[in-house]
């Protein structure tokens, strides 16, 4: 076909998860390499050579600035292919690291020896521009896009174990022995593991040359990136971030050693928490991003990194002793830092058109290693230029590294608010996610859903769903919107119950709708009724007040109930229909507990016929009889006086009776012409015996003369109808003692 490459075949998304343990592989190799080289001990061994601060900011700005190269890579990347470029340019970039067993032999030269240490940096930086460059659109390949979040979490899962051997034995090695020399096994180890690193990505697929048509564009192919508003937001958030976190990785390692006086081992130690964290982060921040996206995660991450920024500044190098610290403060990093930068690649892998894919990760890398080379080279030469002068400001003295951890946190703000303005279909919003952590308990929820992820049976599905429910916590609302979907019944109906638990989600609520507005089993609807009103989900009032008319008297019942944990006012008439005509008693009684919620003050004559069997009917039993007087007490508003003072008494007839007599007598004798009835009312508490229902009513209905000036309508109704009860029961005794005392001491 003269040249021209036909199209590949598509792989699929088992094969390449298939695939992927190479990848896992190649990143631990290669990290591993890291940490042996470029990472911790070039800053030592450059440090132990006598290079200043500024000179060593050189050295390790230069991978991050030599990105911008990456720029220069697209016509090679379509034309080689990605997979081509990055496996090659990964195993060449460590031959150049092999300058680094000459620089000890010019130590008493420094500038010769910064010399060597920059050329092989030069190198070693070039190379890996030219290979991240390729890297980068060639993981949109073969990451399938819906796990994408949980391939990095578990890349840096897979990586913590060596990061912490290795860092461990390069301590141990570094430690026992002087001089430079002792850095030589490690950086050979490093360069030998990098090598094996780099050719494990050769067993995965994808990344082939760009047909031939598409590799004349060339450096034209810049423009779509650059006309995207949304992604040169992104581009900006993205260049802080990694500013921030390049400067701080280098710089923290000088912090400890010049302010604490930690041991070079010892900080090659301390800086494997940096991976330890990122790990813990990534892994984290993965499976919240495959949830909930990355913008709210992002900005979480970010707000906890200048948490972390100014508590370094304010501290002042004052740690003392303390290595536990110093190491949190490495796992702090690595885990607010690595894993933001982790969430911002997945929102770019995302985003960016898989047509265009190579123009925008190139653009970014090379971006983002620009701002992050110079500012390290700005950030040395800071350091070195305000030296041991101390700085005063707000009442606090700062030093150069504290002046230095104030700006980042200024740049990490800005890149955070830049982050939380982007574009991203599907995702939660900022609020909305630090909401979920604000609901029940959230460490509840998340070790639920662990265990729901797992393979579990019908009563295990059951008792999670359960669990759900009674943590609270809206991160569980996605489990148990799929368990309404579960092939049991049983899990079905205690995941809509778990629902009701929640709180009022939008994603809760449309949920609870879908089975009331579908062809649902009578139990669901029954307790998807019953789950909106608990919420309250109010916009599901209209829907509800339709199952009044249901066939079933337990639906009515229901409906009734939820209308009126919701305050329906609209459906009042119907209530009052209801609980004087339909011909179930549930119904009626629900109908009074409605009425209760929304204090219906209108309602309480009826309610009172309906407890004491007016007109020419039987009253209600102590049981039914207890639920309607709750509800008046509701309207009088004594509902808690009501409760307690019932409960009491129940305990033991009569004791909590005596002392509630004994106070309203003092408030009857405030009343004009009370003095005679406060006497009465105190031999009664007194004297007499508190515990006959029929007694305490006539102390209390001879209180209606006094009354009957000051009481409102509702009140007087209830003596009224109380004085007609033919065998009163305690409740009602209760009620009237706790109306009048409300209504003397409002």
């Amino acid at each position: 076909m003269s040249g021209a490459e036909g199209p590949a075949r598509a792989q699929s998304d088992y094969d390449k998860l298939r695939r992927l343990p190479f990848f896992y592989l190649s990143t631990l190799l290669t990290g591993t390499a890291v940490i042996c080289t470029i990472g911790a001990p070039m800053a030592m061994f450059a440090a132990e050579l006598g290079l200043a601060e500024d000179r060593i900011g050189l050295l390790a700005g230069m991978m991050p600035a030599f990105q911008a190269l990456g720029v220069l890579t697209l016509p090679m990347i379509t034309r080689f292919g990605s997979r081509r470029m990055a496996g090659t340019a990964l195993a060449a970039r460590y031959l150049f690291l092999t300058l680094f067993f000459a620089a000890p032999l010019f130590a008493a030269r420094p500038d010769t020896a910064f010399a060597i240490l920059a050329v092989a940096m030069l190198g070693f930086a070039i190379c890996r521009s030219l290979a991240e460059a390729a890297l980068v659109p060639w993981s949109q390949e073969f990451m399938p896009r819906a796990v994408r979040g949980r391939i990095a979490g578990r890349m840096a899962l897979v990586y913590l174990p060596v990061a912490l051997i290795v860092s461990w034995a390069t301590r141990m090695w570094l430690d026992a022995s002087e001089g430079l020399t002792r850095f030589y096994p490690i950086f050979g180890v490093g360069i030998a593991v990098g090598i094996a690193g780099a050719l494990m990505l050769f067993g995965l697929r994808g990344g082939a040359p760009a047909p031939v048509a598409a590799r004349t564009r060339g450096y034209r192919d810049f423009g779509e990136p650059l006309r995207d508003r949304n992604y040169v937001v992104f581009l900006v958030a993205s260049a802080l971030q990694n500013l921030v976190m390049t400067a701080i990785a280098l710089f923290l390692l000088l912090y400890f050693r010049q302010r604490v006086g930690l041991s070079s081992g010892t900080l090659v130690f301390m800086a494997a928490f940096i991976p330890v964290g990122a790990a813990a982060g990534t892994l984290a921040a993965g499976w919240f991003v495959d949830r909930y996206g990355t913008r709210a995660i992002r900005v979480a991450l970010q707000a906890g990194q200048v948490a972390l920024l100014v508590a370094l500044a304010l501290a002042g190098g004052r740690f003392g002793p303390m290595v536990p610290l110093v190491a949190a403060v490495f796992f702090a990093v690595g885990f607010l830092f690595q894993s933001s930068i982790a969430v911002a690649n997945v929102y770019m892998l995302n985003v960016v058109p898989p047509s265009s894919k190579e123009s925008y990760t190139v653009l970014h890398y090379a971006v983002d290693g620009v701002v992050a080379g110079v500012v390290t080279f700005a950030a040395g030469f800071l350091l070195t230029w305000i030296g041991p002068r101390r700085i005063e400001a707000l009442g606090l003295t700062f030093g150069n590294f504290e002046a230095l951890f104030l700006l980042a946190a200024l740049v990490t703000l800005v890149s955070a608010w830049c982050f939380a303005t982007l574009r991203e279909d599907g995702a939660t919003t900022v609020r909305d996610f630090v909401g979920h952590f604000a609901t029940g308990s959230p460490l509840r929820a998340l070790w639920g859903i662990n265990r729901y992820e797992r393979r579990t049976s019908e009563q295990r599905r059951r008792e999670l769903a359960f669990g759900f429910g009674f943590s609270g916590s809206l991160l569980a609302k996605e489990e148990l919107i799929e368990a309404v979907r579960d092939p049991s019944f049983d899990v079905r109906h205690e995941a809509v119950r778990a629902l009701g638990r929640l709180g009022a989600h939008p994603d809760v609520v449309r949920a609870l709708r879908g089975l009331l507005e579908g062809d649902s089993p009578a139990e669901l609807r029954y307790a998807a009724i019953e789950a909106l009103g608990r919420l309250p989900a109010p916009d599901c009032a209209p829907l509800i007040a339709a199952a009044l008319e249901d066939a079933s008297p337990l639906m009515r019942a229901r409906a009734l109930r939820s209308l009126g944990d919701l305050r329906h006012v609209e459906s009042l008439p119907r209530m009052r229909a209801m609980l004087a005509s339909d011909p179930a008693p549930d119904c009626r009684l629900a109908a009074a507990s409605a009425l209760g919620k929304l204090g219906d003050g209108d309602s309480v004559a009826a309610l009172m016929d309906l407890c004491l069997g007016a007109p020419g009917g039987p009253p209600l039993d102590e049981g039914r009889a207890k639920v309607v007087l709750l509800a008046v007490a509701k309207i009088l508003r004594c509902e808690k006086a009501f409760a307690q003072i019932l409960r009491l008494e129940e305990r033991g007839r009569g004791v909590a009776l005596a002392g509630q007599f004994l106070r309203l007598s003092h408030a009857v004798r405030a009343l004009p012409g009370g003095e005679a009835q406060a006497k009465r009312l105190a031999r009664f508490a007194a004297d007499e015996d508190v515990a006959d229902p029929a007694a305490a009513r006539a102390c209390l209905l001879d209180l209606r003369p006094l009354l009957a000036r000051s009481a409102d309508a509702a009140l007087l109704a209830v003596l009224d109808r109380a004085a007609h009860a033919p065998a009163p029961q305690p409740a009602l005794v209760v009620l009237l003692l706790v109306a009048v005392q409300r209504h003397l001491r409002p």
